[in-house]
């Protein structure tokens, strides 16, 4: 009898021993790995311009700051609970210090050309999806936008209907055709971020080791890989016909790229994830800050990792948000 009850206590331990460790396991993973593609941050010569861009041609709406608003920075969604992109103009601002607004000062600016004749490392395009290819080009068409290249071949979908015009600032948009996307109300939704990398299994191995990454497809030079709720596609230059030699490093010393800056991932716990990270190599730029603004804290705690093409992927945490922006700023 006592050999049945220590039998029957030690399963029963057990049983809670590996649920306990489960959920922590699952408590910590959670913590470490990101929740939403929350800025595809574009820095702009013409804020209000670069906005109505995107409003006009491809309906996008303007998200409500969780806080104080940040005079600096405008919010956009193409659809409702979709990754955001984030405009900023040139600075300096007038809401920083002087020792954050340095760079600012001793900085050259280079303005972006097009990545068919001037490649540089980085994102090489941001492509939107809509159901009807053929319906998009004309209401750009009509709407004075200009077609950069009538039809394109993406790299790990070389089937797929698609074309690309250039934006403010001569920043590549790809429009690509999903009749299955679930759109709603929305005119357009983000379909991928093309990326140009150096090596594909360097980089594909930083994103799987600090940013959760999941690699879903692969093709010679090029690898598909999801992000939380992003898909990312990295490609050396040869996959577009290029030559590495041809393409440019992202940045010159004492110099600011104007057009595609950077991308941000929402995490629950920065901290936590900064730690992993660390643990298998790999060294912020910066530690977690909590960012400041008008000498006020805000809800942001960030930081950011480097990647070998010296392009910024951030990890943000948002007070009171684990999720994408929840309102537009038309509804405040």
């Amino acid at each position: 009898m006592k050999f049945l009850l220590s039998k029957i206590w030690f399963g029963s331990f057990v049983l809670i021993f590996s649920f306990t460790m489960g959920s922590c396991s699952t408590s910590i993973s959670q913590k470490v790995a990101p929740i939403h593609l929350d800025d595809i941050h574009i820095i702009a010569t013409n804020e209000e311009a670069t906005v109505a861009f995107f409003e006009k041609h491809f309906g996008a709406r303007e998200m409500a700051h969780p806080g104080e608003r940040f005079d600096l920075v405008r919010f956009l969604s193409l659809k409702w609970q979709g990754p955001t992109i984030t405009i900023t103009p040139i600075g300096p601002y007038d809401d920083l210090p002087a020792e954050r607004n340095q760079r600012w000062i001793d900085a050259k600016i280079i303005l972006p050309k097009s990545e068919k004749t001037h490649p540089v490392y980085g994102i090489k395009w941001l492509a939107v999806a809509t159901p009807s290819l053929k319906k998009a080009r004309l209401e750009l068409l009509e709407g004075g936008i200009k077609i950069s290249e009538n039809a394109v071949s993406l790299p790990l979908e070389p089937t797929i209907p698609a074309f690309s015009v250039f934006g403010p600032d001569g920043i590549e948009i790809l429009i690509v055709e999903r009749p299955e996307f679930e759109f709603d109300d929305a005119k357009y939704a983000i379909d991928h971020v093309q990326f140009l990398v150096k090596d594909v299994k360097i980089t594909q191995k930083l994103f799987e080791e600090v940013f959760a990454a999941k690699p879903f497809q692969y093709e010679t030079k090029s690898i598909g890989m999801q992000v939380a709720d992003a898909k990312l596609i990295l490609s050396e230059p040869e996959a577009f016909g290029m030559n590495q030699k041809e393409v440019s490093p992202r940045r010159a010393e004492g110099t600011i790229r104007i057009g595609f800056d950077h991308l941000g991932f929402l995490f629950r716990d920065v901290k936590a994830a900064v730690v992993q990270a660390e643990t298998k190599g790999y060294a912020p730029i910066f530690q977690p800050t909590r960012y400041i603004y008008k000498n006020k804290p805000t809800v942001y705690t960030f930081t950011a990792f480097s990647l070998p093409e010296e392009f910024n992927i951030e990890m943000v945490q948002a007070e009171g948000r684990i999720g994408p922006h929840s309102y537009y700023i038309d509804q405040n």
